[in-house]
Formats: C-alpha cells, structure tokens, sequence
C-alpha cells in the first residue's frame, strides 16, 4: 500500500481515505512536529491531545491534526501517517495582542502562566482572530470571574485603535452588564485632608472602570491634588480589590488606597540640562505666555518643554523631572531629562471642505514646504494668520468652524497636515 499524506487548513480540511482495514490500531508510533519552533515537541503533543508512542490509526491522525488546525495558530497542518506520524505545520502571521476593556483581571506573568497551562500554545498575550484557543480563553475568563462572584458574559471583538499606540487588539469587554469603580478606601489620610480627599473619592465612584487605565487614573488625581496644595513628596498606592455586583446587577469594583503624604515643599530650582537640543530661553518665551494662576509651575514648565522640541520637529520629546527634597528647608529642586526622539520633516498640507478658490489661496498663504522642519505651533497658528491675508479669505473664514489634524509617520518622520472646514451653524434670528 502506497504511503498517504494529508493536509489540514484553515479553509478546508483535506479528508484522507483509508482502507477499511487501515483503521485497526497500529504498534506504538513515534510523532514528529516540524515547521513550528517556537513551539516544543510536548507542547504541540499536549495541544494535538497526544500521547508519545500512543497507537493511531489514521483516522486518529488526521482527527489530531484537525485538532491543531482549529486553535487558528496554524495556516495549515500536514500529516504523513506511518510508523513514523510527521506533522508538518505553518504558523500563522495573523495574531494579535490581547487587551482587556473593562475585565476586573490583571493581565501579567500571573494571568500569562495560568493560560499557558490550560493552552501549552499560548504566549504572552498573542491570540488568533479566531478557533479553538480564542474560545477557550474567553470562557476561562468569565470562569476566572465566576470564581470572584460575578457572573457575566464576556466578548473578544478583534478592534483597532487600542491603547496610546493605537494598536490593533484582541479587545475582551464584558458586554452584559455595567461596569463601574465601586467604594474607595482611603488610608494615611491626615485629618486636615481627609474632607478634600472623600470629596475627591466620592467623584470618582460610579465612573466606568478601566482595566489598563482606572487604577493609574487614580493615582495620578489624587497626586494632583496633593500636588496642589504643595506635598510635592506624595506616594499614592493603588490596590484593586475582588469585585461586588449590586441589585441593579452592575459590576462595582473597590479599590484602596494607601496614600503617603510626605511634607509641603516649596519649589526651588529646575535644573535644565545642559547642552539641550531647544535651548532653555525657548522654553521660557512659550513660559512667559501662560495667564498667571494657570497651574503648577513645574507642570507649565514641563508643557513648556515639551511645546518647544514640537516647535522645532521633535514630536516624540518625553521629558521626565527628578526631585531632589531638602528637607532641612522644604525646597524641592528638580533636574529635567530629555530626551528628544526624532526629528520630523514637513511633507504635505490638505485643506478638506474649502472651495477650490479659497484653497487655492490657502495654499498662498501656507509657507511651511515640504522637507521643512516641522513646526507644530504654526500649524495651531495658520487660522488665525490666514485671517489677516486676504479680505475674502477673513470674510469666508468667519463662517466656518476650523479644526486640523497632524498626522506624523514614525517610520519616516514625515508629517502630513490635514485643515477641516465645516460650516457654522447659523444663529437663530
């Protein structure tokens, strides 16, 4: 009898045909993986539900291989039964991260191990669009969630624009019911403090809850509003705790936290680094135009920064502040560091919903030509310098509503501008 292959695809699974007497179980069979390293032997054996040396027949293979095939981590499985059984596999291009929208679980080395142990293919957080293994652990989850006392429904929608990065995710959402930021438990609260701060939580209960944003979201609000009253040295912890569902059947989730006061510090210097790419008179023009009382003078400081490296093309500057505390004086002194990423170039400005008359003298008016430097501030400026160009362009520019879009390629550092004219709703005579 002629050795038989067989093939397993996403779009179709090949059935092989056996003689009828070819589907008596066979001596022990040794099996092989290929095509897939990433993954070890055991693991694809335990994926399959293998055994080493388990007597197949060739139905059994083929059974094994659709198996593989429909976790949907494979564009195909090839199998060659004999005494040897070679799977022959070719993993899939198409996985994406896992992102939680409102699961009160915490994604990590602890949630990672776990799934790995249910589903040995599973890595870190990279999940097929469909099959078997997205499935799985979507109903592990809402297990995961039964076990702290909720019962609900989860979905895994593949979505787009997730996250600062805009990624495209594998977003699990629990659809069924509302899911919100339940009580907050306040500790190391000093007396004088304590009616700002349950003020401040009580604010915050009842807003929807985010599993990749809620938790940082508080700690920076009640860092702000330490940071306002000059306790420049605060430490917020934020711990979320199991969830409740209330009568109305919505998902509260409670969180403590345990916040350090720390003394008031008074703000000394800020130490600007030397040898900085935008120097520092730059950043105090941009400093010098912010209305008095507008906010902390290290946070205008730092948008101040930040708005003059855009000025000059760097749209990816981070800057970071590091404290030094006196505490023999209470000053707080800061020292900056930047770092500027890359710097971007002008390519092309558009100007949607202009009449070609008005666009064309729009274009006049843009100077900023492609390769320039590019400058954010005149892009936020262009408006209000085009009023000033033409009487029939200030006349037309009266009736629209203005806005734009800066839409930097990090992979080139080109940066094309998109202006958006809509027309102003008419006052009612």
């Amino acid at each position: 009898m002629t050795k038989q292959t067989g093939v397993v695809s996403a779009a179709l699974l090949l059935l092989c045909s056996f003689p009828l007497l070819a589907q008596k179980k066979l001596p022990p069979t040794a099996i092989r993986f290929q095509g897939a390293p990433q993954y070890s032997q055991q693991e694809l054996l335990d994926a399959a539900g293998l055994k080493p040396d388990a007597r197949l027949t060739p139905r059994d293979v083929k059974a094994h291989a659709k198996q593989l095939n429909d976790t949907g981590l494979f564009k195909e499985v090839r199998f060659a039964p004999g005494k040897t059984v070679l799977y022959t596999l070719t993993p899939s291009t198409q996985l994406f991260p896992m992102h939680f929208d409102n699961l009160p679980l915490a994604p990590g080395k602890d949630l990672d191990a776990k799934l790995h142990e249910r589903f040995p293919l599973y890595r870190s957080g990279q999940l097929p669009a469909i099959g078997s293994e997205l499935e799985g652990i979507r109903q592990v989850f809402e297990e995961m969630l039964a076990a702290k006392g909720v019962k609900a429904k989860v979905k895994a929608t593949l979505t787009s624009g997730l996250g600062p990065q805009k990624l495209t995710a594998m977003n699990f959402t629990i659809a069924s019911s509302a899911v919100n930021i339940g009580r907050i438990q306040l500790v190391g609260v000093s007396p004088a403090l304590q009616a700002k701060a349950s003020l401040l939580a009580s604010g915050q209960t009842g807003n929807s809850f985010d599993t990749e944003n809620t938790a940082p979201g508080l700690q920076h609000v009640f860092q702000d509003l330490y940071r306002d009253l000059g306790y420049a040295a605060v430490q917020v912890d934020v711990a979320q705790l199991d969830p409740a569902v209330a009568p109305d059947q919505s998902i509260n989730i409670p969180f403590a936290l345990t916040i350090k006061e720390g003394g008031i510090y008074k703000l000394g210097s800020i130490d600007y680094p030397a040898g900085a790419l935008v120097a520092r008179t730059e950043v105090e023009k941009i400093l010098a135009k912010s209305p008095a009382g507008s906010g902390r003078p290290l946070d205008l400081f730092l948008v101040a920064v930040c708005d003059a490296y855009h000025a000059k093309g760097y749209l990816d500057c981070a800057v970071v502040s590091h404290p030094s505390f006196n505490e023999a004086t209470h000053i707080v002194n800061y020292s900056l560091e930047i770092a500027p990423g890359e710097q971007y170039r002008f390519a092309v400005v558009k100007f949607d919903g202009a009449p070609d008359a008005m666009a064309a003298k729009l274009k006049l008016a843009w100077k900023m030509t492609s390769g320039d430097v590019f400058n954010e501030s005149y892009v936020s400026n262009f408006g209000a310098l085009a009023q000033k160009k033409d009487k029939p362009m200030t006349k037309w520019l009266l009736t629209v509503i203005t806005t734009y879009d800066i839409k930097p390629d990090p992979a080139t550092h080109q940066v094309n501008c998109v202006f958006h004219f809509a027309k102003a709703a008419q006052s009612p005579r």
